[in-house]
């Protein structure tokens, strides 16, 4: 009869490639944590009802992310420069004019503010996300902070720009039923406590 017999180097092989996805896989997660906890950071930074401070507070933002990017993929994070980041997303003119025109009307009393912030914080999630995800896969092929072309991936950060709307917009919407959901406990407990 014959059996089938598995080498040990065919066994080292396989597992050596099934760690190297498994630690590709963790590395690419933990990366898109990074980029979703600064969408967080750029939305809130959207609120900010002062115009063209949340601009300038968006550009550290995203200067924090690749920062924090680089460091992660363990890539020399020492030359990166603010013109690495306006180059890249001036590359959108409809994404900056949009969220400039968005900063300016909070200028107008009242409902500026409001109208301005929203748009803006949807707008900053975005580039956030577009940012996060042109970094990602620049660093994932190999790249560095010095090889980084900006011109290079301007369809695709208008491509991540546009998946970045949606997202910022499902993350106001979940925070938003956290909101609800832990009103609704609070009022909960506080009928139960009256009741008690």
């Amino acid at each position: 009869m014959d059996t089938e017999t598995t080498k040990p180097s065919e066994t080292i092989d396989e597992l050596e490639t099934n760690l190297h996805t498994v630690a590709s896989a963790l590395r690419l997660s933990e990366a898109q944590n990074i980029v979703k906890a600064n969408i967080i950071t750029s939305m809130a930074s959207g609120l900010i009802p002062v115009p063209l401070f949340d601009m300038i507070s968006l550009t550290n933002i995203q200067f924090h992310l690749i920062q924090t990017l680089a460091e992660h993929y363990q890539i020399p994070a020492d030359n990166i420069n603010k013109s690495l980041i306006t180059s890249l997303v001036s590359g959108s003119l409809p994404v900056i004019s949009v969220l400039g025109l968005s900063s300016f009307i909070k200028i107008i009393p009242g409902i500026g503010s409001l109208a301005g912030s929203g748009s803006v914080s949807i707008i900053s999630g975005a580039i956030s996300y577009a940012v996060g995800q042109v970094f990602i896969r620049h660093f994932e092929q190999g790249g560095t902070l010095e090889d980084f072309d900006p011109d290079s991936v301007k369809e695709y950060f208008n491509e991540q720009f546009k998946a970045g709307k949606l997202i910022a917009s499902e993350l106001i919407q979940e925070i938003k039923q956290l909101k609800k959901d832990k009103l609704s406990d609070s009022e909960e407990t506080s009928s139960d406590s009256k009741t008690a």
